[in-house]
């Protein structure tokens, strides 16, 4: 959830009110794959490199924020073993993609109180 929230909560920052965001969702044969879409108002090329580091922020951006979200959303994904990335073109929006292995058995966790 937390990955999702920082995308789509980026999104959100760069997107005009009359803009979209699309969320799609597809289980592949070992993984979950999301994309998150947004028709903002692109990025750079060689901006797309930087985007998951720690602190760093669009230069040429007029949102700000503590340039730690994607930072965050890329070591969840790798953490569980997962590969997240950028997709944009300037004018044309972005799509932010992630893909999570699916789990080999099914787990239940049970929570007592």
């Amino acid at each position: 959830m937390q990955v999702l929230s920082n995308l789509v909560g980026n999104a959100l920052k760069f997107v005009p009110r009359e803009g979209n965001i699309v969320l799609k969702c597809e289980r592949r044969e070992t993984e979950a794959a999301m994309v998150v879409i947004d028709s903002g108002p692109g990025i750079a090329q060689e901006d797309l490199d930087r985007l998951f580091e720690k602190f760093w922020q669009r230069r040429r951006s007029d949102r700000r924020g503590v340039g730690l979200g994607l930072a965050i959303a890329r070591g969840i994904v790798e953490s569980h073993g997962g590969r997240i990335w950028a997709e944009s073109r300037v004018g044309a929006g972005s799509s932010f993609h992630f893909t999570l292995p699916l789990a080999s058995e099914h787990r239940e966790l049970r929570l007592t109180a």
